[in-house]
C-alpha cells in the first residue's frame, strides 16, 4: 500500500451518486481494492473497510486511554447513542419550563477515534468553563467520528478511488432529534461549529438540512465553493488565518463571495499572521483589530454586527 496517500482535506467530489446504498458503495470498493476484505471471504464489512482506509492513511486512531482536564471531563459527559461515542454538556442549572440553545460542536482529524475523549478540542475546553457556563447556558454536543469516518462523504482520498467513507452526518442528525425530544432544547436556536475537518463538516451540515440551524461558525475549513444552495438559509460566522500551511485561506475567501452573492447572511474574519490554530482567535473573538490584522468583511448592511463571538452566535434565532 505504499505509493499513496490519504488526504483527509481532499475537495475530490463524491463519484457514486450520494442514493447508492452501502452495500452498493462497498461492492464497488472491493471491485476496485480487493485487497481490503482482511478475511478474504469475499464481502467486504463497512468495519473492514474503514480500517482499511485507515490502515492506508497513515493516521493515528485515538484509541485510549486519552487526557483531558478534569474539569472538561466533568463537564462533558460520556454517552452513546447508536454506536457513536460523544460528549454532552449540560447547563450548570436547568430551570422548570425553560428551554435553551443546542451546540453540535465537530472535531478536527486529531479526534478521530474510539476514545470518546480526544474529540474535546481546545475551543470545547474553553466552554466547560464556569465563568462561560453561567454566561451561555447551553447544550453542547461533541460527537466523535468513528476511525474511517468524517463529516460528509468522499469518494477520493490521494491516489486511492472508489473507497467507502463513513459519513457521520445521518447518525449526528439522529443523536441530535433524539435530545430534541429528550432534553429541553429551543428548537430555534440550535448551532454548528467546528475547524479544520470540523470546520469543513459544519459546511457539510448546513448542505444536508437547510435551514435546520441557526447559526454557524466554520474555522479554517477547506470546502469548495462548488454548489453553495443550502448554504445561505443560516447565519454563519467564518475564521480562517492567512498563514495557513494546512488549509489554504483561499477555501474560506471563495465561500465568502459565493455565500454572499448567493444572497447568504455571512461574516468572515481573516486573521493576518495566524496559522492552522485560528480557532483560539475565532472562540475567543471579541472584535476587529485592524493594527493586528484582524478583519471582518460581511455580506451585507443586514448581518448582525455583533462583534463577540458568543454573544453573535446565541443572538441568532432561525
Amino acid at each position: 500500500m505504499t505509493g499513496f496517500r490519504i488526504l483527509l482535506l481532499t475537495s475530490v467530489s463524491l463519484v457514486a451518486a450520494s442514493s447508492a446504498s452501502i452495500e452498493d458503495r462497498l461492492a464497488q470498493m472491493q471491485q476496485h481494492h480487493p485487497e481490503a476484505d482482511a478475511n478474504r471471504d469475499g464481502n467486504l464489512t463497512e468495519r473492514e473497510a474503514m480500517d482499511f482506509v485507515v490502515r492506508a492513511s497513515g493516521r493515528r486512531v485515538n484509541r485510549g486511554p486519552a487526557g483531558g482536564s478534569p474539569e472538561m471531563l466533568e463537564a462533558f459527559q460520556e454517552r452513546s447513542h447508536k454506536g457513536t461515542k460523544y460528549r454532552l454538556m449540560q447547563p450548570l442549572e436547568i430551570d422548570p419550563g425553560a428551554r435553551y440553545p443546542l451546540i453540535v460542536s465537530l472535531h478536527g482529524g486529531g479526534g478521530i477515534g474510539d476514545d470518546n475523549v480526544t474529540q474535546l478540542r481546545w475551543w470545547n475546553a474553553l466552554m466547560a468553563q464556569e465563568d462561560w457556563r453561567r454566561a451561555h447556558p447551553s447544550f453542547v454536543v461533541v460527537p466523535q467520528a468513528v476511525p474511517g469516518g468524517t463529516w460528509g462523504e468522499r469518494s477520493q482520498f490521494g491516489d486511492l478511488n472508489n473507497v467507502y467513507i463513513k459519513n457521520m452526518i445521518p447518525v449526528v442528525f439522529d443523536l441530535i432529534e433524539s435530545h430534541l425530544q429528550e432534553l429541553p432544547i429551543d428548537r430555534s436556536r440550535v448551532y454548528v461549529l467546528g475547524a479544520s475537518m470540523g470546520g469543513r463538516g459544519t459546511w457539510n451540515f448546513l448542505k444536508a438540512r437547510p435551514g435546520f440551524f441557526a447559526a454557524a461558525i466554520p474555522v479554517c475549513a477547506a470546502r469548495p465553493p462548488g454548489d453553495v444552495s443550502g448554504l445561505t438559509q443560516t447565519a454563519v460566522w467564518s475564521f480562517h488565518g492567512d498563514d495557513d500551511p494546512t488549509v489554504s485561506v483561499e477555501h474560506s475567501r471563495q465561500m465568502f463571495e459565493k455565500v454572499k452573492a448567493a444572497g447568504g447572511s455571512i461574516k468572515y474574519t481573516e486573521l493576518r499572521g495566524v496559522r492552522h490554530n485560528s480557532w483560539i482567535q475565532a472562540f475567543t473573538y471579541q472584535g476587529d483589530d485592524p493594527t493586528r490584522g484582524f478583519v471582518t468583511k460581511t455580506s451585507g448592511t443586514n448581518v448582525d454586527q455583533t462583534s463577540d463571538v458568543w454573544d453573535w452566535l446565541f443572538g441568532q434565532r432561525r
